[in-house]
């Protein structure tokens, strides 16, 4: 099973639900320590959010000007953005600065695109908001198409319903051929999972408890049966968030802590229609209040032993990589027992750290 490492570039204090729940502030070395030390450790990949505002005071690094900064802090380890948002850049533009990216590190992006789902966000900085999930999920579909004739090198032409190029060139192209590999995230609809169908070469779940991620894999493999792929084709991984503590009341300490932010830093304005999101993709964290055991079951937490059997039940699933929100950063005590005391003993990992 592949690890990755997902950089927390905003901070959620005291919401334990919600991937920073420890860290209090957005602190630049934090997170490029965090990013170096990933990669001497041996994780396989780095990613990043992409948003405009997130975390309890919105303050957050835009996703692909940090992921272009750590691909320069770093030489081996994948990068990508966790939900890159096709709203956010003009599709043509995006693949020319996947094929940069690309290049300049050496072949290690991973192209994770979305159809997006924040409305006030977009609206907040200006962009237009097309509440079809069904029109947005075809703009990133033709945004695939165009980026992939791109990235033949050959002058490239499209006419779609909401894209075009005439004669466009794009040099160099990515050193990863035909292309970087492209993720695309959840199974809300049937317009999505035509997406993921037609385009994806990885599909990705947002935190999801065994129960809740055997029925998305299940609805993913139907779909593509359904229209002529072979599921097998289509890897299947995990974003979530990671725990490691020794006994209960280790635990119990730290979220106990985690109460103490949550006092001290009610979550303001910039949080408050991200909980309905989470639910869609999740309704079990959807039902309010969530108790420490209830936590246990939809993420990775425990003691080494009951993390290492939760990441072999997942990979059973058929996930070969987890990306991990280590819920006790800024400390990076999880984020090391995980690859010294929990990889190793994964059923067929590989580790280096």
């Amino acid at each position: 099973m592949r690890l990755g490492l997902a950089v927390p570039i905003f901070a959620n204090p005291g919401v334990p639900d919600f991937r920073t729940p420890n860290a209090e502030r957005l602190e630049w070395s934090e997170v490029r320590a965090a990013a170096v030390e990933a990669e001497r450790l041996g994780y396989d990949s780095l990613w990043v959010a992409d948003h405009m505002f997130l975390g309890r005071d919105g303050a957050i690094y835009e996703g692909w000007t940090t992921l272009s900064v750590l691909a320069g802090m770093t030489s081996t380890i994948r990068l990508g953005t966790i939900h890159l948002g096709n709203e956010l850049r003009h599709a043509p533009l995006m693949a020319k600065m996947a094929a940069t990216l690309d290049v300049q590190s050496g072949g290690r992006l991973e192209l994770f695109v979305d159809p997006g789902w924040r409305a006030r966000e977009l609206t907040a900085y200006g962009y237009e908001w097309e509440p079809d999930r069904a029109v947005r999920a075809a703009r990133v579909g033709e945004a695939i198409e165009l980026a992939r004739l791109l990235w033949s090198g050959e002058p490239a032409s499209y006419e779609g319903a909401h894209y075009r190029l005439d004669g466009a060139i794009c040099a160099p192209v990515p050193e990863q051929r035909p292309h970087p590999p492209i993720w695309i995230g959840e199974a809300f609809d049937e317009a999505t999972l035509d997406l993921i169908v037609a385009h994806a070469d990885v599909w990705n779940s947002m935190p999801a408890g065994l129960d809740v991620l055997r029925e998305k894999i299940a609805k993913v493999d139907a779909a593509c049966t359904a229209r002529g792929r072979d599921p097998r084709t289509l890897r299947k991984t995990l974003e979530t968030q990671v725990l490691i503590y020794d006994d209960r009341d280790d635990a119990e300490r730290l979220f106990e802590r985690f109460a103490e932010l949550r006092r001290a830093h009610p979550s303001g304005e910039a949080m408050r229609d991200v909980v309905a999101f989470v639910a869609q993709t999740n309704a079990e964290l959807g039902r309010g209040e969530l108790t420490f055991d209830d936590l246990r079951e939809e993420f990775v937490i425990g003691t080494p032993d009951e993390v290492r059997a939760k990441l072999d039940a997942y990979r059973a699933l058929g996930i070969d990589e987890v990306i991990c929100w280590f819920m006790d950063f800024p400390a990076r005590t999880s984020m090391r027992r995980l690859i010294h005391e929990v990889a190793p003993a994964l059923a067929g990992a590989e580790v280096t750290g």
